[in-house]
């Protein structure tokens, strides 16, 4: 399921499909979904095929629903001594119905990772970042806010700008994310595994006192980016792929990981999908009943298991 940093008030893609043209197992085209704004006729197979990962059928077209384009943000930025600090932050200003259209987590390992790669300048004496925005009629109220609650949340500064300089430079430097991560991969083993846990924002809190746990009982490294705002967070789990022991202490971590987010209310995949590299994990975040009926589905609709074989059903 395809996600961008600004959605915190947008949704997701599979709310923006109308309607899909998909050819099934048996070679049949069929047509999912309408075209009108509102319809409620039988089941909801379109949602069902778009969240399939390619195992019920093969999508040959989409119908997409489009929003006018947002005015331009205005954008705030603060900086914290940890995570938790700034996952209390978002919880609290979330908490007030507050819908930012972006809510971005960096922790301190991830701000001095950009400024090796592209020199952005960030404090690297911080614990954590988050940059938000707001596009919405009451943005200058909204950043305001945003202010207020970082600081009494232990914010070091909280500032904010309606220059789209500003926006653009921070945009930038969290798209540089992946890049930078890549190269220090490159200068540190070579491993690299992008985990995409999703928890409650209600447990963000909880989620990075945890993850600290974590930290300080491993070898490998693991930092973090998140698109906070809902609850959609990406550690990366660092490590030399030449060594054996590294590697295995690596997929250990990154396991821990994705049960720390089903212990808490949350799922192993919030954007990624599942794949090949986390099918073992979905039977693990599925009760039975629902495993008995994603194996229902799959067998009916594709009773040859030739639709994607071996991804993210395959353990079901």
């Amino acid at each position: 399921m395809s996600l961008q940093s600004r959605r915190p008030n947008r949704g997701v893609t599979r709310d923006f499909v109308r309607e899909i043209k998909v050819v099934l197992a048996d070679g049949t085209l069929t047509r999912l979904g309408r075209k009108t704004v509102k319809g409620v006729a039988g089941l909801d197979l379109c949602g069902l095929f778009v969240g399939s990962e390619g195992t019920l059928g093969v999508i040959v077209e989409a119908t997409l629903s489009l929003i006018p384009l947002p005015k331009a943000p205005v954008t705030a930025v603060a900086t914290f001594p940890d995570e938790t600090a700034a996952a209390l932050t978002v919880r609290q200003y979330m908490g007030e119905g507050r819908r930012p259209s972006l809510m971005e987590l960096m922790d301190g390992m991830t701000l001095k990772m950009l400024n090796e790669f592209g020199d952005f300048g960030l404090e690297e004496s911080a614990g954590a970042m988050l940059i938000m925005q707001s596009d919405s009629a009451t943005q200058v109220e909204d950043v305001r806010e945003f202010e207020r609650v970082a600081k009494e949340n232990g914010a070091l500064d909280a500032v904010h700008s309606d220059d789209p300089r500003d926006s653009e430079d921070l945009v930038a430097a969290r798209r540089s994310v992946q890049p930078a991560y890549e190269v220090y991969s490159r200068a540190h083993g070579g491993g690299q595994l992008l985990d995409d846990v999703c928890v409650p924002r209600s447990k963000l809190p909880d989620f990075f006192r945890l993850l600290d746990q974590l930290r300080a009982r491993t070898s490998v490294t693991v930092s973090m980016v998140a698109h906070a705002g809902d609850g959609n967070l990406h550690p990366a789990v660092f490590f030399d792929a030449s060594d054996s022991d590294s590697t295995a202490e690596a997929e250990r971590i990154f396991g821990e990981i994705m049960q720390l987010g089903i212990d808490l209310g949350g799922t192993i995949t919030g954007e990624h999908g599942v794949g090949s590299l986390k099918k073992e994990w979905l039977p693990k975040e599925l009760d039975e009943g629902s495993r008995r009926l994603h194996r229902s589905i799959k067998d009916a609709v594709d009773p040859a298991g030739i639709m994607n074989p071996e991804k993210m059903l395959a353990e079901i």
